[in-house]
């Protein structure tokens, strides 16, 4: 799973060009992502963007994915 933060408006999220039940893969995407990425709701994945877990810098939101990323991984 391809996990990442993204910026949307003024705010950051946690975000995934993945799907959890999609195999998982060693390489890059080939293609430019789709703008139907995942985000994190603090719980679980969302493709309901208004559910995102925010976070007021990149910092704050790149400090989130190292502590918990092994939740984010497994959905």
């Amino acid at each position: 799973m391809g996990i990442l933060t993204v910026q949307f408006d003024d705010k950051y999220v946690v975000s995934s060009d993945r799907c959890v039940t999609d195999a998982p893969v060693n390489r890059p995407p080939k293609g430019k992502p789709s703008a139907d990425n995942l985000v994190w709701t603090g719980g679980g994945w969302s493709r309901v963007r208004a559910d995102a877990m925010t976070f007021g810098t990149l910092d704050e939101a790149d400090e989130y994915v190292k502590a918990n990323y092994a939740r984010l991984n497994s959905g």
